[in-house]
């Protein structure tokens, strides 16, 4: 079992509940699952991703964990933007796959992966995670009766991890109030020349903000810095 998840921030709380999750899952008839604690925004293979693994072997997770391995699975995504549950083989079969996501599925196979169920999971403030049920066998359509009951079980701890997470709040950056400035304008996709005369600053000022907000951030160009500031309410959508 690998988890990821920030212990001394967010107590036991979060472990507990996908403790408790697993253990009804697998009561249920499920082998294995992975579940995916992604920041909002992000991609749910990032290497922002926490992933929670219960009932696979050790050399498989490691295998998984490795970042550069784990960007290539082709389902999470995938899952995620259309938005139902699909089986693996028919996630895979539904999108035309790059190389790196051909050689993932070769080495999963390898590895004696067959089938599984992949869940998407949406809760509040765009905290949407992915599920994945191995059952150990091919799923088809008389599965669908054991399936369902699993994915509202896994929906409703999936909203009760959102509620602790959102109590606890996210380690967000503090920024001052020209950094909050910068950064909006960022969002609305301005020059540092179009800053410049809006705040009424020098372009090099501007220049001076950016590259704080870059390294409070952990971020190294614009995009990154308005996902993070939209993944940690630090800007708004509107």
């Amino acid at each position: 079992m690998i988890f990821q998840w920030d212990p001394v921030k967010n107590g036991n709380s979060v472990y507990a509940e996908l403790n408790d999750l697993s253990d009804q899952l697998m009561a249920n008839g499920v082998a294995a699952i992975s579940y995916h604690i992604t920041p909002p925004f992000y991609s749910q293979v990032s290497k922002r991703s926490s992933v929670f693994h219960s009932g696979y072997p050790e050399d498989i997770v490691a295998a998984y964990l490795d970042p550069d391995f784990m960007e290539s699975d082709p389902i999470p995504d995938h899952v995620m933007s259309v938005g139902h549950v699909m089986t693996w083989q028919e996630a895979v079969a539904d999108q035309k796959l790059t190389g790196k996501q051909r050689h993932f599925l070769k080495v999963a196979i390898e590895k004696g992966f067959i089938d599984g169920v992949a869940v998407p999971l949406f809760g509040p403030k765009s905290r949407n995670s992915y599920l994945s049920m191995n059952f150990g066998k091919t799923i088809d359509s008389s599965d669908e009766e054991i399936v369902r009951p699993l994915v509202s079980i896994a929906q409703s701890c999936h909203r009760r991890i959102c509620s602790i997470i959102n109590e606890t709040g996210d380690a967000a950056a503090t920024l001052s109030e020209r950094e909050s400035e910068v950064l909006y304008w960022i969002s609305r996709g301005k020059s540092n020349g179009d800053m410049a005369t809006i705040l009424a600053i020098s372009e090099a000022t501007v220049d001076t903000y950016i590259r704080r907000l870059f390294k409070k951030l952990d971020v190294h160009d614009r995009i990154s810095a308005v996902i993070v500031g939209l993944s940690s309410s630090l800007i708004k959508l509107r």
